[in-house]
Order: C-alpha cells, then sequence, then structure tokens
C-alpha cells in the first residue's frame, strides 16, 4: 500500500486511505465503539489466554509443571502440584551400610499423572508426619532419576528424588479441592502384554470384557487367621486373549456381586491398579488401592470417556458372541501352577521354543525347562575358569602377593582351585541357542576339572583345542534355568544349564515314538 521514494518520501496507492476509513468504520460496526482491529484484538487475546493459564500454569506466584512434562535435564528449577495418592507405613531396612528407614510417596497431578518417590533415611525421618495422605502440596527443588519397573508400583519412567533440600509445601487454595477430584489417569496394557510384566511391582490398568464370574469365596490368612473374600473373574480383550483375575474383600463381595448378576451380559471392566503374578501361567489379583469400574463411559462427550473401552465394545460386537479365547500365560503354566515362579516343569521343549519365549521383566523368577541337543561350538578364547576359594563356598579369590584373598567370605588363602564358568552353543534341528554353563556341567561335557585343562590352554598347548573339540556334536539331555536380564538397556532371557546327562537312547526313542503317535490320526495310531 505504501513504498517509499529516495528522498524518503512516502507514496500511497491510490484509495488506500479511504479503504483503510472503511475498514475501521465496519470494525466499530461489528464490535462496538472503542475495539480494535482483528489483529490488535488477536494480541489483547494472547494476552488473555497467558492470564487466563496462570490458573494452573502458574498458581500462588509459582509456575507448575504438569508430571508428565519432567525429565532429569530440567535440573532443580521446576515445581509439581499433586496430591498424596498413598503413603506406605515406614520400613527399616539393613545394609552393608549400615541400617535406615525409607518409606515411598505416590503423588497425582490434576491431569492424573502419577509418580512414585522414595524417601531414605534422615529424610524419611524428616518428612515422614509432614506429608499425609490425601492432601495437596507444592513440590520444588527435587530431582528425576529412571524409575526401576522391576520395584515401581507406579507406570512412569521417571521416580522423584526428594532430598533434604526438597521443599515441600502444603497447597490450601482452591486447586487443591480440584485435585482432590482428580482420577489417576489409565495407562492400559493388553492382557496378551501381561507375562512380559511377571515379577514386577508395577501396578496395572487393564480393560477387559467379563466372560465368567465364580461364586464369592474366602480364604485364611496365615498370620492371624482371619477370613478373606475372594471371587475370580475370567476377562479377555482385543488382544485374542484371556486371564483370570482376583479379586479381594470389598470388591470381591461388593462389585464381584454386581457383575455376578451382569455375567449374562458380558458387561466391560477398567481395572485400575492390578498386579500381574504368575500363578497359573499369568494371573492378576486386585490390590488394597485398586479400583473396579463397571462399563466404563464410551461417550466421548463425557468426562468419564475411556477410548479403550469404546475400542472394546467395537470390537465385540464383531466378534458373534465368541468368549473363549487362550490363556495369555498358554505355555508357561504347568499342572496349575507357573514354572516362571520356580516350580517343576518337566515340559520337553525344542531351542526354538525357547528363543521365542515372551520375555518378562527383570526380577521374575527362573523358569525350568527340558530340552533335547549337540554341543555345537564352545569358543576357545573364553576365560572358561576362574580361582576360587579352596573351601567349598565357590567364592571368586584374587592374589594378594603369595596369599589369595575372597571379598565373599572375607578370608585369606593359601591356595585355590580352578572352576568352570563356560559359554558354549548347542543346536537341534530347529536351530542353535547360547547355554551358559557352570563347573559340574562343564566337567561333564569337557571330561576334565578345571585345574587340569588350564596348563594346556595357558600354555597354548595343541591338547586344549584337542580337549574342545573332542566335546562337540555329543547329545545331552539339558535342564535349563531361563531368567531374564537387563543388558544395554534390553531386557533378555539368559540360558543356563542347571544340569545335564548323556543321552539315553531308549528314553529318547520312547519319545519320539510317542510324539509320532500324536501325529497320526487316533485309528492309524491304534493300527
Amino acid at each position: 500500500a505504501e513504498r517509499q521514494g529516495q528522498n524518503g518520501t512516502k507514496f500511497t496507492r491510490p484509495g488506500e486511505e479511504k479503504r483503510k476509513e472503511g475498514h475501521r468504520e465496519r470494525c466499530r460496526e461489528h464490535r462496538g465503539p472503542g475495539t480494535t482491529c482483528g489483529r490488535k484484538k488477536e494480541k489483547l487475546t494472547k494476552r488473555g489466554r497467558e492470564k487466563m493459564s496462570q490458573g494452573t500454569g502458574m498458581v500462588g506466584g509459582r509456575r507448575v509443571q504438569p508430571i508428565q512434562s519432567l525429565n532429569p535435564y530440567m535440573g532443580a528449577t521446576w515445581t509439581i502440584r499433586a496430591r498424596v495418592a498413598n503413603k506406605s507405613n515406614m520400613r527399616t531396612y539393613k545394609s552393608a551400610k549400615g541400617d535406615g528407614n525409607l518409606f515411598n510417596v505416590e503423588f497425582i497431578d490434576e491431569e492424573g499423572t502419577r509418580i512414585e518417590a522414595t524417601l531414605w533415611r534422615e529424610v524419611a525421618q524428616k518428612y515422614f508426619e509432614n506429608i499425609e495422605e490425601g492432601k495437596v502440596y507444592y513440590i520444588s527443588k527435587a530431582g528425576l532419576k529412571p524409575a526401576n519397573k522391576a520395584f515401581s508400583s507406579v507406570q512412569n519412567d521417571y521416580q522423584l528424588l526428594i532430598s533434604d533440600r526438597t521443599e515441600i509445601e502444603e497447597c490450601n487454595d482452591a486447586s487443591a479441592e480440584q485435585l482432590q477430584k482428580v482420577k489417576p489417569k489409565l495407562n492400559v496394557t493388553k492382557i496378551g502384554d501381561l507375562p512380559r510384566h511377571l515379577g514386577s511391582r508395577m501396578l496395572l490398568d487393564i480393560i477387559g470384557v467379563v466372560a465368567s464370574v465364580s461364586p464369592l469365596g474366602s480364604v485364611k490368612r496365615k498370620v492371624d487367621q482371619s477370613e478373606l473374600a475372594r471371587r475370580d473373574l475370567t476377562i479377555f480383550d482385543t488382544s485374542g486373549r484371556q486371564v483370570t483375575v482376583t479379586m479381594w474383600q470389598t470388591l470381591a463381595s461388593e462389585e464381584g456381586d454386581k457383575l455376578d448378576k451382569m455375567q449374562t451380559e458380558y458387561p466391560i471392566i477398567a481395572l485400575q491398579g492390578v498386579r500381574a503374578n504368575d500363578y497359573n501361567g499369568v494371573s492378576l489379583s486386585t490390590v488394597s488401592r485398586s479400583t473396579v469400574i463397571i462399563n466404563p463411559s464410551t461417550d466421548e462427550s463425557s468426562d468419564d470417556f475411556i477410548p479403550e473401552a469404546k475400542e472394546l465394545k467395537e470390537w465385540l460386537s464383531q466378534q458373534g458372541g465368541k468368549i473363549e479365547y487362550p490363556h495369555c500365560g498358554a505355555g508357561l503354566a504347568n499342572n496349575g501352577r507357573t514354572s516362571l515362579g520356580g516350580a517343576a516343569n518337566n515340559t520337553r521343549v525344542t531351542l526354538q521354543d525357547l528363543r521365542e519365549k515372551p520375555v518378562p521383566a527383570v526380577g521374575t523368577k527362573p523358569e525350568y525347562v527340558n530340552t533335547w541337543a549337540y554341543v555345537s561350538n564352545i569358543q576357545p578364547d573364553q576365560t572358561l575358569y576362574y580361582m576360587a576359594a579352596p573351601d567349598g563356598s565357590n567364592k571368586k579369590v584374587v592374589a594378594e602377593g603369595d596369599r589369595y584373598y575372597s571379598e565373599g567370605t572375607g578370608k585369606h588363602y593359601d591356595s585355590f582351585i580352578r572352576r568352570y564358568v563356560m559359554r558354549c552353543e548347542v543346536m537341534d534341528h530347529t536351530g542353535n541357542l547360547t547355554f551358559n554353563v557352570f563347573n559340574d556341567q562343564a566337567e561333564v561335557i569337557l571330561g576334565c576339572k578345571a585345574d587340569e585343562i588350564a596348563e594346556s590352554k595357558e600354555s597354548k598347548d595343541a591338547a586344549y583345542d584337542v580337549t574342545l573339540k573332542n566335546a562337540l556334536l555329543v547329545p545331552y539331555t539339558f535342564r535349563v534355568a531361563c531368567k531374564p536380564e537387563e543388558y544395554n538397556n534390553q531386557t533378555r532371557l539368559r540360558f543356563a544349564a542347571q544340569s545335564l546327562k548323556p543321552l539315553n537312547f531308549v528314553e529318547q526313542s520312547t519319545y519320539l515314538i510317542g510324539q509320532i503317535d500324536n501325529l497320526l490320526p487316533k485309528a492309524e495310531a491304534a493300527h
């Protein structure tokens, strides 16, 4: 509309001034006298939005951060406002560094996001009486660390670090009343994914369709012989898997009774804060802070709308009335108990079965299975053995002058013995896998003790390679422990040979005949 000449004179497009006046007149007619044009109003509106946001972003002169936005790289400059959703009792512990106290606190903010904190020693003593369950607090000058998923009960990647410099101040303004009404945000886990959470303390949120409800029963508590009401449900979801849920006490008697009357309608149920355990392969159990929502809202306009419930309802309408699905713990259970809990499991599996096993959480008890395989490779450049105390404790020793010291026993020794700790590759018709093999089993495979093979290994004698070569392509029946471990921030299964024995060809032939019979049609097998 305007441009500037070389001498600084401004040139206006013909009719431009009239056009601007007309624009201002229309603005006055539309918005009333004393208002500005649209661009100016947009700026004012932005300022207005900033003032309006002070109710959540700025409270009492504090800039409050949502829990979900926190990360360890922010330093300790943030403040959160949260309600104490749960507070544990003060517990004592003993360690090499001394005795102490600790307690856990679970916080929840206005968005329904939860985070946990563990307070130790002097900090626990300082805040235990001041932090009350149900009250709202401002928390500042705290830190964050990655949550240990094996011990955390809250689904959050981080955990609060509360120190003696952390400031915790009770919130008494109007926002505290709003926080009292906030419900924890659902973080739904599919039933088919439950095996990954075995061994973890983390509380899970599950949404499923109720397929069956058992009658109300009770069990006796061992501690005081009191009666505990319990009831089992079977539920399934869009993963096409089902699981048993044990509800306790009030949930079993009240919500369980409602579900019992509704079970012919196959209601949808939202379980918040339940724990996965390894009974019958995989099952769920309520705890004291679990909640149950029967037929949660699928109406998007409702404040209680749960999108996963709507998705499940739509999926259910397409299943043609089917309510029986495979158990999510199939393959983990044996005779009503799971092998993941360390119980006996005599099932024969292939190496492919082991490779394809779902990986549970770190901290889960090992699963024990049997497999038949050949030793296919032993790397000659591995450590193969270690120096151990000669007193039978099997603890590692290190040289100290002309003697040997064990940190495990705290003793000095004049000598040591070598014990195997070996890795070897095994194979069957489905592929190969690496096993950790310890002293007793390695002696069977190599045919000699670690002290005997050490001389040829350390002198690089050809006899060492001959010993390893002679151990290959020999079949064994292995008893294998499958235990999850964390490596490079990834959870994987480690396989260790707990025992082994040379293959018994009569037993193997009987087993194979049975497998063949199972593949044949019944009439042909009988013939």
